[in-house]
């Protein structure tokens, strides 16, 4: 037991003898007052602890309400930025079908531009050949001559 509550036991043991106290209810009545000053205590210590978690839970719930509202903040930058790509693939995706719409019509006019070539070629050569038969017949009286 420590030296100050020593101390205090003898004072609070001389007053009750002094004050004419029974001398067998001296001792239960000190250690009763040691009870009741460690009941205090608790009760002190309890309030203590109680208005503590109070407080800690109070300000827990105002950083779960913070961390939510940044949560929910976060969530919709990133959906307005989810939305503005996906807005950028629309449109990457109208062009790339603009491009493939203007291949096929490229394709279209490849083809027929093959089949002009083919028979303007048809031509020619039919051109060419009549040609000839004329000024082979003017070289051949040329030079039979």
């Amino acid at each position: 037991m420590p030296a100050s509550s020593k101390t205090q036991t003898s004072a609070i043991h001389r007053v009750l003898i002094d004050s004419g106290a029974d001398p067998k209810l001296i001792h239960p009545a000190i250690e009763e007052m040691r009870s009741l000053s460690g009941q205090n205590v608790t009760t002190a210590i309890g309030a203590q602890i109680t208005e503590l978690r109070s407080e800690v839970q109070a300000q827990i719930s105002e950083l779960r309400s913070e961390m939510q509202a940044q949560i929910s903040e976060l969530r919709a930058e990133m959906q307005a930025q989810i939305n503005g790509l996906q807005a950028q693939i629309n449109g990457l995706q109208a062009q790339i079908n603009g491009l493939q719409a203007q291949i096929k019509e490229l394709q279209v006019q490849f083809t027929a531009l093959r089949g002009e070539m083919r028979t303007l070629t048809k031509i020619i050569w039919t051109l060419i050949s009549l040609l000839f038969i004329p000024m082979f017949g003017l070289l051949y009286k040329i030079l039979t001559s």
